[in-house]
């Protein structure tokens, strides 16, 4: 069973897991208590939307995780930041919170769990945490010599669209209930069909990057096989979620989180504005950007 997710290696930030860590553990964490035990997160992102977030001192007892107060601040930061909605007090990320923030939304996803209709005629998925299922796809495997991590968990995130479009340019990451099983994967890019504003269209299609596309169908072979397994074949940076509705813990591979917000901000850029009437043409216009880009494969 192939998997399919890329890895963009951004600066990894770590944020304190206890707002009473001792100076010493806080240097071992590259953080700075103050005197409010807030800490001093220098930022490594040199995007220019994160200007205000390199010196910030910040609050742990008033505020859950910096992006909470950056917002209450009315500081410019990076939305796609996902290391800044990490709690202080126990490093998970606040993932609603990072969706709320960004023209996306999430929802859980397993090809076993099919459910029900709801109210609005559509239907209905979930993570799929049955003992019997996690052991047999919630684990670690080798496939043509690549070492990888397989799971049937999934986050879905999609993207705002027309209320009633039953099919949203998504792109999926893997949830796992071990944090040892987070193991990257190169996402693919789901695009629904778009019709342009002079009556061209486009199929639905999807994109991958050619690396990854690559791994997913085989074509890494001979010495490339100890490369990516050097590289990629392990669990990078586990990343808890904060999720009380499910009553066990979930983790997914900051490595993968990195990868869609590449293209995230790939997708968003194509969008001019969100008017329902431009949607179509925007989503044929990305068609097209996708293809434009060198290291995208086009996989059907």
């Amino acid at each position: 069973m192939k998997k399919t997710f890329l890895v963009t290696m951004l600066a990894v930030v770590a944020f304190a897991t206890n707002v009473f860590a001792t100076e010493a553990e806080a240097g071992v964490l590259g953080l700075k208590p103050s005197a409010n035990q807030g800490v001093t997160q220098p930022s490594g992102n040199t995007n220019t939307a994160n200007t205000e977030v390199q010196s910030v001192t910040y609050d742990t007892v008033k505020y859950q995780y910096p992006a909470e107060q950056l917002k209450a601040e009315n500081r410019q930061f990076d939305k796609y930041d996902w290391r800044l909605f990490k709690r202080f007090d126990t490093g998970e990320l606040m993932i609603q919170a990072w969706v709320d923030g960004m023209n996306w939304n999430f929802r859980e996803y397993s090809n076993n769990t099919y459910s029900r209709i709801d109210k609005d005629g559509k239907p209905t998925f979930a993570f799929d945490l049955r003992e019997q299922s996690l052991a047999y796809f919630d684990k670690e495997f080798v496939s043509d010599g690549l070492k990888e991590a397989s799971s049937d968990n999934q986050l879905q995130f999609t993207r705002n669209g027309p209320v009633d479009m039953d099919l949203p340019i998504r792109m999926n990451v893997a949830v796992h209930v071990n944090p040892a099983y987070c193991y990257p994967r190169g996402a693919q890019i789901v695009i629904p069909g778009a019709t342009s504003h002079n009556g061209s269209g486009e199929p639905f299609s999807v994109y991958q990057d050619k690396y990854w596309y690559s791994a997913e169908t085989g074509q890494i072979t001979g010495d490339a096989i100890e490369d990516y397994n050097a590289k990629y074949g392990h669990v990078i940076e586990p990343v808890k979620l904060y999720y009380p509705s499910i009553g066990r813990a979930l983790y997914v591979s900051g490595w993968s989180l990195d990868d869609i917000v590449k293209y995230m901000s790939i997708i968003d850029g194509v969008f001019m504005d969100e008017r329902p009437e431009n949607y179509s043409d925007y989503t044929y216009k990305l068609h097209h950007k996708m293809r434009s880009l060198p290291d995208v494969q086009y996989v059907r």
